[in-house]
């Protein structure tokens, strides 16, 4: 489970964050503070090139306010996946042949392709629920539990948060803490680490349901530092252990030579594909800070994110966006968004036939050595019936391999180029 710097901030500095966001006329603010339910909607598609993955997920954020501070939240979203999800194979120049995660069918992928499993698919239902009321004058606790459930995962947990303010209620500080309980159970068992995938129907190479911990915690201040402007710090601290693989990634071992795939267990008719191996255990620690400020008319918003953890992944997340008001009725909203990392100290494209075994490998590219960014316009109207919006978005990521290949693996690019398309729909009511 995973804590976010996310509301409440109660009293006046709630009041002030409003401002700094460019919200709308104030006294259609104060209107929709009266009224009991609020619900916040969004529809958003999200589509990667060459017919890889494509998300459409639904999310809605309901609020039931009982007073100034007491309240009651409900989140609820709806995930469906599907499309080609890259296995970490390596490609070659031979056709290449993979047995399915259910170890009752196989693929084949024509050479010169990137490996891509196309029965990447997954239906994710996700439910929270989190209350919040004051403790005496200055203090406030919000305690939630949350859940969610995909065809081969489970997760149960709960959270808790508690804010003080200080120095007339222009700051606040909060903390917060957060666990997760998750059950792993893959399509045709979970994958045993650095074990060769096996032909159809032998199971040699599986186990049944693994699981893993997740604790999270988190330290920030938030200070309004003008009429105009409002500075928020956040340091956070995460603990994992358990099965932290991902059960559907393998590694190609190669040929010293040739750099085709060497040959796999004696009768399979396979290459030799290991399924991956991380560490059972990580801890995350990460800082973040985001200011605001408030313009004649519009405003300004930055952020900066930097995380570090023990697996040697390093990043940083830098992001901006200016609200312009239009009317007192709409805006446009420009953003951008630029992410890079280190990879991680385990991360191999492929493996060499002959070479010691590591203790642990993975070419999952979400490890390896990476930059992405985001450009995206936002356009929101409020009317009688509530706030719509719709927002664009284009993604590009590029990574490093830091490997020119073997044999025939010099003609490929080993982590290809991504890019992806995001189209949300959004639309705020109350009543």
């Amino acid at each position: 489970m995973q804590l976010k710097n996310k509301r409440p901030i109660g009293g006046a500095l709630a009041s002030a964050a409003c401002g700094l966001l460019g919200a709308l006329p104030a006294s259609k603010v104060h209107a929709e503070e009266s009224q009991t339910w609020q619900v916040d909607s969004a529809l958003l598609y999200y589509s990667e090139d060459d017919d890889r993955v494509r998300d459409v997920s639904l999310k809605a954020a309901i609020r039931r306010a009982f007073d100034e501070d007491r309240s009651l939240d409900i989140g609820l979203s709806v995930d469906t996946l599907t499309g080609a999800s890259p296995s970490g194979a390596a490609p070659s120049d031979v056709v290449q042949t993979f047995t399915r995660p259910s170890g009752h069918g196989s693929y084949q992928i024509a050479a010169g392709a990137p490996p891509l499993d196309d029965t990447f698919r997954d239906t994710r239902i996700a439910l929270s629920a989190n209350w919040s009321q004051p403790l005496g004058e200055r203090s406030r606790i919000a305690l939630g539990v949350s859940g969610s459930s995909e065809y081969d995962y489970l997760h149960l947990g709960a959270d808790a948060r508690w804010e003080r303010d200080f120095n007339q209620r222009n700051t606040t500080l909060f903390v917060g803490a957060a666990y997760g309980n998750e059950r792993i159970d893959p399509v045709g068992g979970a994958p045993i680490p650095l074990a060769p995938m096996r032909g159809l129907d032998d199971p040699s190479s599986k186990r049944s349901t693994d699981s893993k911990h997740v604790v999270d915690g988190l330290i920030g201040l938030t200070q309004i530092l003008s009429r105009r402007a409002l500075l928020s710090l956040t340091y956070s601290y995460s603990m994992s252990d358990g099965y932290l693989n991902d059960p559907y990634k393998v590694l190609s071992v190669v040929d010293p030579n040739t750099g085709r795939p060497a040959a796999g267990p004696v009768g399979d008719g396979l290459g030799l594909y290991l399924y991956e191996s991380r560490p059972d255990s990580r801890t995350k620690q990460s800082l973040y800070a985001e200011g605001r400020y408030a313009l004649d008319r519009d405003s300004v918003r930055m952020s900066y994110r930097i995380m570090d953890d023990d697996w040697g992944v390093t990043s940083s997340t830098v992001e901006a966006a200016y609200r312009w008001n239009r009317t007192p009725y709409d805006y446009i909203e420009p953003q951008a968004r630029y992410y890079t990392q280190s990879a991680a100290d385990f991360y191999r494209t492929y493996l060499v036939d002959g070479a010691p075994l590591p203790q642990y490998a993975s070419a999952d590219y979400r490890l390896a050595d990476l930059d992405a960014f985001t450009v995206g316009l936002k356009y929101g109207r409020r009317a009688a019936f509530g706030e719509y919006s719709v927002r664009l978005e284009y993604y590009r990521q590029t990574a490093d391999a830091h490997d020119s290949g073997v044999g025939v693996l010099t003609r490929y690019d080993l982590i290809p180029p991504l890019t992806a398309f995001i189209v949300q729909f959004g639309y705020k009511f109350g009543f």
